[in-house]
């Protein structure tokens, strides 16, 4: 899918691919839509500034990020990799595509790119399930019930024995 919507693509973070990943972004005339931001401490500012949150992972374990930006109401388009698909909600809170499918992430991209009211629903809910589950609170609360369950059980166990 085409689109004339005024789309920027920011990129955090650096590696041993950015050279390429540069390179690529110059063959292609995408400079004026491609900004290198390069390693930050202002990621919490980034995300509010954006529309969407992008993770095009082929491989993913560290589900961070993808938490930060529902924490930022943002929605996500994402590859269906790792864990995402137990944190993203598919046509709820984001879209997930097949991993190394780049047309899909492009479509997926656009649609969301193109439609502000969808964008908004998802990000509103992304926001909600950030509360109700990766909130410091709702985990402290899960940890602590998970070691209280943990304890009785090993209490009821060696009054077995």
């Amino acid at each position: 899918m085409r689109t004339d919507a005024p789309l920027y693509l920011l990129l955090v973070g650096g590696g041993e691919l950015e050279n390429a990943v540069r390179e690529q972004v110059a063959a292609l005339g995408l400079q004026e839509r491609v900004r290198f931001l390069g390693v930050r401490a202002d990621v919490a500012d980034i995300l509010r500034a954006s529309d969407v949150f992008v993770l095009s992972s082929r491989v993913e374990g560290n589900l961070m990020s993808v938490m930060e930006a529902m924490a930022a109401g943002l929605p996500v388009v994402s590859t269906a990799v790792g864990g995402v698909p137990e944190l993203v909600r598919a046509g709820v809170t984001g879209l997930l595509v097949p991993a190394g499918d780049a047309c899909s992430l492009a479509e997926a991209i656009a649609q969301l790119g193109c439609d502000p009211a969808r964008r908004a629903a998802m990000g509103n809910a992304a926001r909600q399930t950030a509360r109700e589950r990766f909130d410091v609170r709702v985990m402290s609360l899960a940890y602590a019930t998970l070691y209280q369950q943990l304890l009785c059980s090993s209490t009821s166990q060696e009054s077995q024995v």
